[in-house]
């Protein structure tokens, strides 16, 4: 019996910390992805996220994308990447996010595509190579505020630290727990393992 008490006292305490951790983390999260830092830089990269079933924007791309309209017309981004490849019932998401744009006021030599990349490691790993290729020195992060925190530390692994942000304050309340979960176990997962 004295076993089984110790057991669960060691159980309790381990979920407690975790508890303890996410809610840190959590702060980390919203401090780091609330932080406007817009100052004039080369390029904007907005990440893609899923579009709707039909090939319609979600109203987070949509977001995301209106963010950076608003960067581009003020003149704090000269260029923006989008990036996004096939990944949400055949559309791509790149070709869906440059169609809004040009149809918004942005010159088609003003958008650099990446339509290959599948994940948020991949947006980061390909824009990287655009930004060497162009040379680029300073980018901005357009996202939601949750994703901000693990983009920064794919930046900051590949040794790139030159770099803003802007979020959109929109978010679907649906998803909104799951994803702040999913960015908690991402963030540890990429930096340790990554």
């Amino acid at each position: 019996m004295c076993y089984y008490k110790k057991f669960s006292r060691y159980i309790f305490g381990g979920l407690f910390l975790i508890l303890f951790w996410f809610f840190l983390h959590t702060i980390a999260v919203i401090v780091e992805g609330t932080q406007k830092d817009t100052r004039d830089a080369d390029v904007g990269i907005i990440f893609g996220v899923k579009n709707r079933l039909d090939g319609s924007l979600s109203n987070s791309m949509k977001n995301r994308l209106d963010v950076g309209l608003k960067l581009y017309k003020e003149g704090q981004v000269q260029k923006l990447i989008v990036t996004g490849g096939l990944a949400h019932k055949g559309f791509c998401e790149a070709d869906l996010m440059q169609e809004y744009l040009l149809e918004n006021g942005v010159k088609l030599a003003d958008i650099i595509l990446d339509n290959e990349a599948l994940n948020t490691e991949e947006n980061v790993q390909n824009s990287l190579e655009i930004m060497k290729s162009y040379h680029y020195k300073k980018l901005i992060i357009i996202s939601q505020y949750y994703h901000i925190l693990r983009i920064k530390l794919m930046y900051h692994k590949n040794g790139f630290y030159n770099l803003g942000s802007a979020y959109t304050r929109y978010y679907n309340k649906k998803h909104h727990h799951f994803a702040l979960v999913r960015e908690f176990f991402g963030y540890y997962y990429y930096y340790f393992f990554k």
